[in-house]
């Protein structure tokens, strides 16, 4: 018999080839519309062909001025500055070339070694331009409409120039006296240059200010096509790589700029100004810049509104900032030399030492010797820690058994507590049974794994080097700390000293994830703080003669934002009543009332908040305690203080679970002002990739918040020194640095513009950030006249009495 026979003919799908109508549900309809997380329906603008070009020079204040009223009437203008080395520069380098010919002919150094010498300061030399203190303005263009633009050519060396009768000094200070009046300070006029932070540092230069209305079209297409076009990003970390103006132009448009590097080369010259700018081919290159700035202005502002709440945020917020960056990177900070050389050597002596007392430990427990090197990593180092002395490993790095400072910390913690393994952690908070003496955990059945692995640890024996090893950690951490001491914040720091300023100028760029601000070339914002470092690196910074260091910084200020996230009744209450959070955390973390609280308690407490608020967990607590604090903590106490915090603030959890079934649903959050973060990970099948995901989702909200108010303060200080109100003025109370949610200023070391510049600052940061924010902004001042000593304005002020 055949089985098919017994269940009937089978059933067959109907023909592909034949539609079948189906009646659309509603449902299916809606479904159809809805978008996916993160997805916008950009409608990309159509890109009209270019037009025949507009170009020409200015050479007469009458025809500047009758320009600068053409912008007035149109409402915008695209601005660029062209720079070249300054007089000074030229003179200082070509002694500097002739020192390197005279020593090679002398026989001091060899051919090899002057060519080397000159490589290298011929770079330097070349980049002069992009330094306002080494450069200055020898180009201005304008363009009041697409299509169209005026060249200044106010100094160079061949064709014609502004106002040739005219000393070339007077002639750019008319010219930049001119913009100030009709342009930089006329707030309907807005103001659009591509980099607009070059133009800032350039304008401070002069001390002009770029005030009102103004619009980066670099920023406009970065933030737009992260959100738009993400794809199209080369590089995440680094968003403007391969998205300057002239590689955007040719994207967007289809133009093929003038290159500036080809044209120098063309015409075998080193700057700028010594091409002719008053027609030809430096005319076009100067006049491109400003026209194409509009364009782009025109065209991304299409893609900003289609964004919710981006064009408002680019406007008042983003765009704005450049200035700040552009101020804060032209005055930098003054630096110590002297103190800095002492302190560079005191350090290598120390380095030295702990180096040395490595080698004895080897010499006299195995009668070995090695070299050390002047990180501490050599593999004669490792094979002493892990061959001789059996010291457990930590963890692995790509070259084997890692050696770096969590390592470290982690390897000591296994020698105290008789682990081989750094998983046998989770043993240690079990506790032990009765008669544990007796027990063989391997053969009793009535206990768990748990108690299994405790037993086992307690009964193991302590490590036959544990002493040695011990040392050797200990000066190993010593070493590494005087290397990052030296390596990053002396002679990392040193090499960036402005030999014309007497400062170094940190870089900024506002492209990171949260919104907050980064530092580069150096790093500005990982200056040791004075309790992690016994070098005082903070005091390496001073101010002018005649000045003094005025810092002031946001107390609590992400977890006022939390408060205010949340709702949580708790928090909100001891903000506005003055009280203690952190002590209210380790209060309830420890059992005890909050007055029985000591510093430790307070302090784990605290890291425990700032960490909760970010969205993280035990794990990343005891990274944080591992890394910031130099502390090793099991991962259940850093668990309890988790949990503390949890307990203390219910709010808190049930927000994070909010923010992040929000962020599944549109892809994205969203910070105060409207900065908008995607999140293509929320809802990946990858459990760790979705987890990053939601750490992310609870932390933007947050830090991109605080970003953005920090950001909004600044802009408003900015415009305050433009204008001069108050005590707040160019040269007299400078903004010259941002530390996360502290400002640094420059001012007069005058008691009464210090008390004045606290009471105005204050005032624009205590601002309450929207209509009804739950709890007050707090904002402290002090004083210094080394950053590792500042101390209250009060007390400042009773010092100068005594």
């Amino acid at each position: 018999m055949k089985l098919g026979s017994l269940f009937g003919r089978p059933k067959t799908l109907a023909s592909s080839k034949k539609q079948v109508p189906v009646k659309e549900s509603k449902l299916a309809v809606e479904m159809e519309k809805k978008k996916k997380p993160g997805q916008f329906d950009i409608v990309w603008p159509k890109v009209e062909p270019q037009q025949v070009k507009d170009y020409k020079a200015i050479l007469t204040v009458s025809e500047l001025k009758k320009y600068l009223e053409r912008c007035i009437q149109t409402g915008k203008v695209g601005f660029d500055w062209e720079t070249a080395a300054s007089k000074e520069i030229r003179v200082h380098y070509k002694k500097a070339f002739e020192d390197i010919e005279e020593a090679r002919t002398t026989g001091i150094i060899d051919d090899k070694e002057a060519e080397s010498r000159s490589e290298s300061l011929e770079k330097a030399y070349l980049k002069t331009p992009l330094d306002p203190w080494k450069g200055e303005i020898c180009t201005v263009s304008l363009s009041a409409a697409a299509h169209e633009s005026r060249v200044v050519p106010i100094s160079h060396k061949v064709g014609q120039v502004f106002e040739p009768s005219m000393d070339r000094d007077e002639a750019r200070k008319l010219v930049l006296d001119l913009l100030d009046e009709y342009l930089f300070k006329n707030e309907k006029v807005l103001k659009i240059a591509v980099n607009l932070s070059f133009e800032t540092k350039y304008a401070a230069k002069y001390g002009k200010y770029i005030l009102g209305k103004v619009a980066d079209p670099l920023i406009m297409w970065v933030r737009c096509l992260q959100i738009a076009a993400p794809q199209k990003i080369n590089n995440p970390k680094k968003p403007t790589s391969g998205w300057g103006l002239k590689p955007a132009t040719k994207e967007i448009f289809g133009v093929t700029m003038n290159d500036f590097a080809a044209l120098l080369k063309k015409y075998k010259v080193d700057f700028f100004d010594e091409i002719e700018a008053s027609k030809g081919e430096g005319l076009l290159y100067s006049a491109e810049d400003s026209d194409y700035a509009v364009q782009h202005y025109e065209y991304w502002s299409q893609i900003a509104s289609q964004i919710p709440r981006y064009e408002e945020w680019l406007h008042k917020i983003e765009m704005p900032f450049t200035r700040v960056i552009g101020l804060m990177e032209y005055w930098g900070m003054n630096w110590d030399p002297n103190l800095a050389t002492q302190k560079k050597q005191e350090a290598e002596i120390m380095q030295e030492q702990a180096a040395e007392r490595i080698k004895q430990i080897a010499k006299e427990t195995f009668n070995v010797d090695i070299n050390t090197g002047k990180s501490g990593k050599t593999n004669e180092v490792k094979s002493l820690m892990f061959d001789y002395l059996k010291i457990p490993v930590a963890k692995y790095g790509k070259t084997g058994a890692s050696l770096d400072q969590e390592a470290l910390i982690d390897m000591a913690f296994m020698l105290e507590n008789k682990l081989n393994d750094i998983d046998e952690e989770k043993y240690l908070g079990i506790s032990l049974p009765e008669n544990w003496e007796s027990i063989d955990p391997d053969k009793d059945p009535t206990l768990d794994k748990l108690e299994r692995g405790a037993i086992r640890i307690a009964k193991r024996e302590p490590h036959p080097y544990k002493e040695q090893a011990l040392e050797v950690i200990d000066q190993l951490k010593k070493i590494q700390k005087y290397t990052t001491l030296l390596s990053s914040h002396i002679i990392g720091r040193e090499k960036y000293l402005n030999f014309m300023s007497g400062r170094i100028h940190a870089g900024y760029s506002p492209f990171t994830e949260t919104g907050r601000l980064n530092s580069f070339n150096p790093n500005g914002q990982n200056v040791p703080r004075p309790d992690n470092d016994e070098f005082k690196i903070r005091n390496f910074f001073v101010p002018k003669p005649g000045k003094i260091l005025f810092f002031i910084d946001f107390s609590g200020f992400e977890l006022r934002l939390m408060a205010w996230k949340s709702g949580d009744e708790v928090m909100t209450e001891l903000f506005n009543t003055g009280g203690d959070m952190h002590r209210r955390t380790a209060s309830v973390m420890t059992g005890k009332p909050e007055d029985e609280i000591v510093k430790k308690e307070r302090t784990d407490a605290k890291a425990g908040n700032f960490g909760i608020s970010y969205g993280g967990t035990e794990h990343a607590l005891q990274f944080t305690f591992k890394t910031k604090y130099m502390i090793r903590k099991t991962l259940d106490e850093c668990a309890q203080i988790v949990n503390a915090v949890k307990t203390a603030y219910k709010r808190i959890p049930e927000y994070q679970r909010k923010i992040v079934l929000e962020a599944r649903e549109q892809g994205y959050v969203q910070t105060i002002y409207g900065y908008m973060r995607l999140l293509p990970s929320i809802n990946s099948a990858n459990r760790r990739d979705r987890g990053s995901a939601e750490r992310q989702a609870a932390n933007t909200p947050v830090q991109g918040s605080a970003a953005d108010i920090m950001k909004k303060v600044q802009n408003e200080i900015y415009e305050s020194i433009g204008k001069q109100e108050g005590v707040l003025a160019h040269g007299s109370a400078d903004m010259i640095a941002q530390i996360h949610d502290e400002i640094i200023f420059e001012i007069d070391d005058d008691p009464e513009i210090v008390v004045a510049a606290e009471k105005q600052i204050k005032q624009v940061m205590e601002q309450p950030p929207v209509p009804g924010f739950p709890v007050p902004i707090e904002a402290e001042g002090s004083v210094g006249y080394r950053w590792g000593e500042k101390m209250s304005v009060e007390s400042w002020l009773k010092q100068r009495e005594e």
